[in-house]
């Protein structure tokens, strides 16, 4: 034994897969019955490039000798091989991590490096700055590194140590969490190992402050974990005689305990006004149901846990609904990005986020501020606002209707017909823009391509809208009965620019309606890739190796959605096999998402770099 290899319990490791704090590696390559020893040189580039990794990440254990199959063949080294393996860590990284050690199973001498996460970057001397993402490690910059560690991404508050056991945890709790995630047949242990939630040391297990948030039975030690809930008579809080605010009892435990009480005492104070839903006036609560869970969620899931000092805030005004939770934004994620409602996934807690949606809480799918903006509106309420400043993030929410004269002559206009709230939402598009699109209705109310066209095509076929033809850039608007007289001449103008376009080929409205997306998709074909990028494709060669390839098909799909035809074309693949055997595998482990995550073989489906992989990896086009 060497170093620290004693105490050090590798029985865990030995069916264990690789994932964000683990790793393993044969010492032997070629088939079966003819392995021989890997080169000395490429086994201590790739200690040194994994070690670091996991030290600008959170830690982790690499083991060597030990083959894809979990077979034990430990290794054939000299001692003055061997020695020089086991030193690379402090000899190759700058500053020096621990040393190898030696531990022996069944006959079997294994290689281990126990790797703790590094206070600021690791460079591999002469040869940059790697970083551990899932089952990959990457090239980044010190810069990026920093920044990461500097803003707890890395090194978060959920990330810390707890001094709870595992008998403190609520055992309900976590098997409703193990269900959610098809892991039943774990153990909680298992599955606060496999979440991130809890590490290793020898035998037992050390928590994390995730799940101690998450799990506590008798709730958290974090004094302010949990949510204010304030009722104020009026539009602005006042002082003294005049005191207009009324204090719910704080809610605390733990955090769905929390969420469940949250829910249930605003859902109590809202109060039910009549409201249009669809094209009907009925009562309602004052905000819609997911908008106002939606920012209270925000909040609980993304807030700063290392703010002690302050705690998530809810207020009921008069007026309007504030949500106020301690933290600014990240700095990968600008106000502007979320303003622009696209899907953004980007959380400060990914460890509680993740056990969040295990718990059925939640959908990690950064769908959650482009809907809650749709929902008001659909309401005919105003825009939410969000105000971060650098030490907290608020989201306001008004009761106030938008509802014009306008839009109550509209309701009147179709008062008789029998509609969906989908099939009202797409005509209200129609009227206050003139028209409506596939893209606008995706966007609108989160729909597939083929789920937008079903409703259009049945208001279409139903005479309340009309189809303007006109190849990627079909549109439809209203039918002229559902037309106001200034409508009808805005109209007239659309309809002038569809003219323009109709003659542009002569396939069927309803294949040009699919062909929109395709055009956005195929949009990036004639795309002039950067030189460096097109050099790994070309390093690749005939057949490449799992690491290597996935690294680039991240680099290809940051920034960008990318069909398998086009990444199979791209690295001269088969897209079946490129599908199941890295693209699948990818989305799984976090690096990749969907674009139609709920239909995976969807006929458009697209990948994306996930976005703490994307905001490290060059643009493919850089």
């Amino acid at each position: 034994m060497t170093g620290q290899g004693p105490r050090f319990d590798v029985q865990p490791f030995l069916s264990q897969d690789e994932g964000q704090h683990f790793d393993r590696k044969s010492l032997f390559h070629g088939p079966p019955g003819e392995k021989q020893p890997r080169d000395r040189r490429e086994l201590r580039d790739q200690v040194a490039r994994y070690g670091a990794g996991f030290a600008n990440a959170e830690g982790g254990v690499l083991i060597l000798g030990i083959e894809d199959d979990h077979t034990i063949t430990g290794h054939r080294l000299p001692p003055k091989a061997l020695e020089s393996l086991l030193a690379v860590t402090q000899a190759r990284l700058q500053p020096p991590q621990p040393h190898g050690f030696l531990v022996s199973v069944d006959g079997q001498e294994l290689v281990v490096f126990d790797v703790p996460s590094a206070d600021g970057p690791v460079q591999v001397t002469g040869d940059g700055f790697p970083l551990r993402i899932g089952d990959q490690t990457i090239e980044t910059s010190e810069s990026k590194i920093r920044a990461l560690k500097f803003q707890g991404l890395v090194e978060s508050y959920e990330s810390r140590p707890s001094p709870l056991a595992l008998a403190d945890l609520d055992r309900d709790l976590l098997s409703q969490a193990r269900q959610g995630a098809g892991l039943e047949a774990l153990s909680d242990g298992e599955y606060l190992l496999k979440r991130k939630l809890a590490d290793r040391r020898g035998s037992g297990l050390v928590l994390r402050q995730a799940a101690e948030l998450l799990f506590a039975k008798q709730g958290p030690e974090h004094p302010n974990s949990g949510v204010r809930v304030f009722r104020v008579v009026g539009t602005e809080r006042r002082l003294g005689a005049e005191h207009n605010v009324e204090e719910r009892p704080r809610i605390e435990g733990n955090l769905p305990q929390v969420w469940q009480e949250a829910l249930n005492v605003v859902g109590s104070l809202m109060r039910q006004p009549s409201r249009l839903v669809g094209n009907r006036f009925r009562p309602v609560s004052e905000y819609p149901r997911f908008s106002w869970q939606e920012a209270l969620l925000n909040a609980i899931a993304h807030r700063d846990y290392s703010v002690q000092g302050a705690g998530i805030e809810v207020w009921l005004f008069d007026d309007r609904m504030e949500v106020s939770s301690p933290g600014g934004l990240l700095p990968e994620l600008s106000l502007d990005e979320l303003l622009s409602l696209r899907r953004v996934h980007c959380s400060r807690n990914p460890r509680l986020m993740r056990t969040l949606v295990d718990l059925g809480l939640t959908r990690d799918q950064g769908e959650g501020i482009p809907r809650m903006f749709a929902e008001m509106a659909d309401a005919f309420l105003p825009t939410p606002r969000i105000n971060p400043t650098p030490r907290s993030v608020s989201v306001v929410l008004r009761n106030t209707t938008t509802l014009g004269e306008d839009d109550r002559a509209f309701v009147a206009r179709i008062g008789g017909e029998d509609l969906s709230d989908e099939e009202f939402r797409a005509l209200l598009q129609a009227h206050r823009s003139t028209q409506v699109d596939n893209a606008s209705l995706r966007s609108l109310m989160g729909f597939d391509t083929l789920g937008a066209s079903q409703i259009l095509r049945r208001l279409r076929d139903r005479g309340l809208l009309e189809l303007h033809p006109a190849g990627s850039q079909s549109f439809y608007t209203l039918a002229p009965r559902l037309r106001s007289a200034e409508s009808a001449d805005r109209g007239e103008q659309v309809l002038d620019r569809g003219e323009l376009q109709s003659d542009r080929g002569e396939l069927g409205p309803d294949r040009r309606e699919l062909g929109a997306d395709r055009g956005e998709l195929g949009a990036d074909r004639g795309e002039q890739l950067a030189p460096s990028l097109l050099e790994a494709i070309a390093a690749l060669g005939v057949r490449p190796r799992k690491e290597p390839l996935r690294q680039v098909i991240a680099q290809l799909c940051a920034g960008h959605w990318r069909t398998p035809a086009w990444l199979a074309d791209q690295l001269k693949m088969e897209a079946g096999n490129l599908s199941n055997r890295h693209l699948a595998p990818m989305v799984r482990d976090g690096t990749l998402e969907r674009r139609y995550p709920e239909t995976p073989t969807h006929p458009e489906q697209a990948y994306l770099t996930a976005w703490i992989q994307s905001s490290l990896l060059p643009s493919a086009s850089e």
